[in-house]
């Protein structure tokens, strides 16, 4: 069948158009550091600037990892075996002519660490000594990468959330004579924990997800049967029928727990 571009162009267009790379906006959660901090400390640079001056950045894609696997007397497989993290990513940010889009970033890797020793080598700066790691929990944040459909469908995106990420190198800035015409700008790479794309749909908790814990409870259980035993025979001998009774119930419930934790067969195979 040959090719038929009015179809192509009807196609294309009924799914929104060619998506364009400009049409997407980097938004932050934030972060604990900057919340008791003054504009004196931090600058004015806030979380609506962030978005307003990220001029770049990579979208992540997804990276499974995969491995050989050799069958005797066939051609070896290929199978996945892990996830490859898609982090660090690099945004790109505008740079003021008063500083504060560095000062905010360098003072959000100096949450992360504390690479100064302003003050000497033994001077604390919020309670950290230079080289100091941080609290996680203060220094992380929830970026999003929004991109946009185009004019069609204005109120249309595609995000990546990323989870948990924060600053690991603040990159440097080649000043020039040369450049008297150029834009400043700074690149800045975050890694991050985890992250999902927003049409990934939740997943529930199965039973699957028990299968460990479910081993550990039957183990635990039948130590505790081996517990309940070796108590009641050296208690001795019965004292009255009721004492038998007592000693009975003791080891039949202790063993229901055993059973109780021991999956069936459903008769599926």
């Amino acid at each position: 069948m040959p090719f038929n571009i009015s179809k192509f162009k009807s196609t294309f267009e009924g799914l929104g158009g060619p998506a364009r790379t400009n049409l997407f906006e980097v938004t932050m959660t934030q972060p604990k550091w900057m919340q008791p901090l003054s504009e004196e400390e931090k600058g004015r640079f806030d979380a609506r600037t962030f978005t307003m001056f990220c001029s770049a950045v990579q979208f992540p894609g997804v990276g499974i990892n995969t491995t050989t696997y050799d069958y005797v007397g066939q051609m070896s497989k290929i199978i996945p075996s892990n996830l490859t993290n898609p982090g660090p990513i690099t945004c790109t940010f505008l740079c003021d002519s008063d500083h504060h889009t560095m000062r905010f970033f360098h003072m959000w890797a100096r949450h992360v660490l504390n690479y100064s020793a302003a003050g000497g080598i033994h001077s604390e700066w919020k309670g950290r000594l230079p080289h100091e790691v941080g609290f996680r929990d203060d220094y992380v944040a929830d970026l999003e990468i929004k991109h946009y459909s185009t004019d069609s469908n204005a109120r249309s995106y595609y995000s990546a959330l990323l989870q948990k990420a924060y600053p690991t190198d603040v990159s440097g800035i080649a000043l020039s004579w040369d450049g008297g015409s150029e834009y400043m700008t700074l690149d800045v790479q975050f890694v991050f924990d985890d992250y999902t794309y927003s049409a990934d749909k939740a997943g529930h908790t199965g039973a699957r997800s028990t299968r460990g814990a479910g081993l550990l409870d039957i183990l635990g259980d039948v130590a505790g049967f081996a517990d309940t035993v070796r108590g009641t025979l050296k208690s001795g001998k019965p004292r009255s029928i009721q004492d038998a009774v007592n000693k009975l119930q003791r080891i039949g419930n202790s063993l229901d727990n055993v059973t109780s934790n021991i999956p069936s067969s459903n008769n599926k195979g």
